[in-house]
């Protein structure tokens, strides 16, 4: 009897050792109604409250444990242009301009919301990148569901390929587990095929890079509510743009005296953008607002979470 006790016990601890020690969380499989999102409920969702904090460090954070060989893992990738026309499927000569941004658009608790999103190149051709935040909701202690993305969307519409649902979504744990805010990014995969083709053959796809530095040339794009962006109507319908450079303060890239306000949240951070191509290299995205020193703030990704959390997705 004493025997089996000291089994079940052992077995236990084994147990409890090897969750604990996990590194990454798993990827989560929202619940998903094609049917939710009509027009009138597109219209009357509402952008997103960025999270609005206190500037503070690192300081007493673990960061994880990294237990994966990256040698092998590529330091930036270059932007994909779209090959393939929204519409028709078939190749087309004439390009018109990329898209690989788009709103995001989730549910939760009987409320619909909306982010900034966009797809990123990576072999798999169907991976997003956005703000945590816009994936899991901390008060509630849930991810959101229903979760979907527009590319192109802009002015009120959706964009050329309407509403791509998603269909597993993954966030650094830093972020799930300590509501960290210098981890607030994440990662989703799209639910799309068309003519056997991933999302970026038709849309384009941002390249990737990290840790650029201080004064990093940057163009941010999104879908602010509020806020005090230049040349934008600010009503988190419209796609706007921003350009000039960050600073790396902190744990942080920032921007000072730019508030976006409400809907950008995961609004891609780009350098070298081709206006021409509407394409370059997602290095941040918009995660949160330092009241204290009024400036965004965008978080330093981490290659081997970076290319972790892709590999969650598509495993």
């Amino acid at each position: 009897m004493n025997k089996k006790i000291i089994f079940y016990l052992l077995t236990a601890l084994v147990v409890l050792i090897f969750k604990t020690d996990s590194s990454y969380s798993l990827p989560t499989i929202p619940k998903y109604d094609e049917n939710y999102w009509t027009s009138e409920k597109m219209k009357k969702a509402k952008p997103l409250t960025t999270k609005n904090i206190g500037f503070r460090t690192r300081s007493g954070v673990e960061p994880i444990k990294n237990t994966t060989d990256s040698s092998k893992d590529a330091k930036s990738m270059q932007p994909f242009e779209r090959k393939y026309d929204t519409k028709t499927g078939v190749a087309n000569v004439d390009q018109p301009k990329n898209f690989p941004v788009g709103m995001l658009f989730m549910s939760l608790n009987g409320e619909d919301f909306t982010c900034t999103a966009s797809v990123i190149n990576t072999d798999d051709g169907n991976i997003g990148a956005t703000a945590a935040h816009c994936l899991y909701n901390h008060t509630a202690q849930a991810y959101f569901q229903n979760v979907m993305f527009s590319p192109g969307y802009d002015n009120g519409q959706p964009g050329p390929l309407g509403k791509v649902p998603i269909a597993k979504m993954a966030i650094t744990p830093e972020f799930l587990n300590n509501d960290d805010n210098e981890f607030d990014w994440g990662m989703v995969l799209f639910n799309f095929n068309m003519e056997n083709l991933p999302l970026k053959y038709y849309t384009g796809a941002l390249g990737w890079a990290f840790q650029l530095g201080t004064n990093v040339p940057t163009t941010i794009q999104g879908y602010p509510n509020g806020g005090n962006l230049p040349n934008c109507p600010n009503n988190g319908q419209t796609l706007c743009m921003w350009q000039g450079q960050t600073i790396l303060s902190n744990d942080y890239y920032t921007v000072r005296d730019l508030n976006l306000g409400e809907g950008a949240s995961g609004g891609p951070l780009i350098t070298q953008y081709d206006p021409n191509l509407n394409l370059g290299l997602l290095y941040s995205n918009y995660a949160s607002f330092d009241e204290l020193n009024d400036q965004l703030l965008g978080p330093i990704y981490d290659a081997i979470e970076f290319h972790a959390l892709i590999g969650e997705l598509t495993l």
